[in-house]
């Protein structure tokens, strides 16, 4: 413990040394150093001088033009430039976000594509150009205490949901195909008759919580067994397009294809609609004190409960 106290403390004591001595490698002499410092030569070579008494090896040659570094320089530069630059990138990115309020959205792809995506000029004439939105789209949601994110809206069992969470959208299934593709293969008198028809399904990770077509068949009572092999896609908008194109049918989520049903591109094939106790939960860090996040939360909150005032997707954002 005494020594990694001793480690610590001359790292301490010498982390701005280590800069200096980063800039000088990558300048090759003491004036570009001294310049991106903003402080005098003189500083740099101090700064120098004290590094190399500190660690008890010389890490440059003094030549006439300049300077270069000797092997004991090289070992610590392979060690000192890679850490120096995460460093950078990181404060870099915190300068960013503090002078260019941004907000990223994390969303699954359903729901960036099908809600988010209409809603997005309508999000920016109310709150205004000062605010970058990022959508962060995945199948999956992000592993918890990651901060890549700002606001997270995924599917997620009600019985979960966290005090300041806020249910967007229950969700509520119903079997959806093309005009055409029902004509053709139907009527269907009976969800139970889909088992004999070709079925379009989403590839599902093993943290998601979405209906799949074996639970949307287990929560009418419908058992049995399937004629045809499903056609599987991982991305949602791919089997809505699958089923536009009269592949076959497709779990539609309404309020998310509800655009797609009202421009008679999708049609329910049976009346049945299974309805769970999950669906859209968004989140954020409450303990937050930027403006942004809330501002935008605040707004999707708002624009939810108002189904009125939501845009549709249409078939030309697919």
């Amino acid at each position: 413990m005494d020594d990694l106290s001793s480690v610590n403390r001359k790292l301490s004591h010498t982390l701005v040394a280590l800069h200096a001595f980063d800039l000088v490698a990558r300048f090759g002499n003491l004036s570009g150093a001294a310049e991106a410092l903003g402080v005098t030569q003189s500083a740099i070579s101090q700064k120098i001088k004290g590094l190399e008494a500190e660690l008890g090896v010389t890490l440059f040659r003094r030549e006439h033009r300049g300077v270069s570094l000797t092997n004991e320089g090289v070992r610590l530069l392979d060690t000192v430039r890679p850490a120096m630059s995460q460093m950078g990138r990181s404060v870099g990115s915190l300068l960013e976000r503090k002078s260019r309020p941004r907000v990223r959205i994390s969303a699954d792809f359903s729901f960036a594509t099908f809600w988010l995506l209409p809603q997005l000029s309508d999000l920016r004439e109310e709150l205004g150009d000062e605010i970058e939105i990022q959508i962060l789209a995945s199948q999956a949601p992000p592993e918890s205490g990651s901060d890549d994110w700002d606001i997270k809206i995924h599917v997620q069992s009600f019985n979960t949901i966290e005090k300041r969470d806020v249910a967007l959208l229950r969700e509520r299934v119903a079997a959806v195909c093309s005009p055409g593709f029902l004509a053709e293969n139907g009527p269907i008198t009976s969800s139970q008759a889909l088992l004999d028809h070709q079925l379009l399904s989403l590839s599902k990770p093993p943290s998601a919580h979405w209906q799949t077509w074996q639970g949307w068949f287990e929560g009418l009572g419908i058992s049995g067994e399937r004629s045809k092999n499903y056609i599987s896609f991982n991305n949602y908008d791919m089997v809505t397009q699958s089923a536009i194109a009269g592949n076959g049918f497709a779990l539609g989520w309404l309020g998310l294809i509800d655009g797609l049903i009202q421009q008679n591109l999708l049609v329910q094939a049976t009346e049945d609609v299974v309805v769970s106790n999950a669906g859209y939960v968004m989140s954020r860090d409450h303990s937050s004190t930027r403006r942004g996040p809330k501002l935008v939360f605040d707004w999707i909150e708002q624009r939810a409960a108002n189904p009125a005032a939501r845009r549709a997707v249409s078939a030309a954002q697919l």
